[in-house]
């Protein structure tokens, strides 16, 4: 018993904090990528202005930069690419909080693609 009284608290501060940090998850879902910055909406009070930055596995030119706001007291924004087109490889997204210039990360990997979405009939 007296172990799980040590292993209690530092599990619940390990737990606590994950719950409170903010995260960047991406899926791919209808030929489109989503990518989705979730925060603590405590943390956010005043609003928060955040970067979304795609990086491209190689080329530079399919990288891409937004800017978002998010209002007083919500938890979450996302942003969206298509599927169709993109580089295959691993991807990079950053979110950059502009105000405390706190950076959360993650990477997905496109395997193939195909551009039938933008073809005519």
């Amino acid at each position: 018993m007296n172990i799980m009284k040590r292993l209690f608290v530092p599990l619940c501060l390990m737990f606590g904090v994950y719950l409170g940090a903010a995260d960047v998850q991406c899926r791919v879902e209808n030929e489109r990528i989503y990518c989705i910055y979730s925060l603590d909406r405590s943390d956010n009070q005043n609003g928060k202005n955040v970067k979304f930055h795609w990086i491209s596995p190689t080329s530079p030119e399919d990288d891409r930069i937004r800017h978002f706001q998010i209002p007083p007291l919500y938890g979450s924004v996302y942003d969206y690419r298509f599927l169709p087109g993109r580089a295959e490889g691993r991807w990079h997204v950053e979110v950059i909080d502009l105000e405390t210039n706190e950076t959360v990360e993650t990477t997905f990997d496109i395997n193939a693609t195909d551009n039938s979405m933008f073809e005519e009939d």
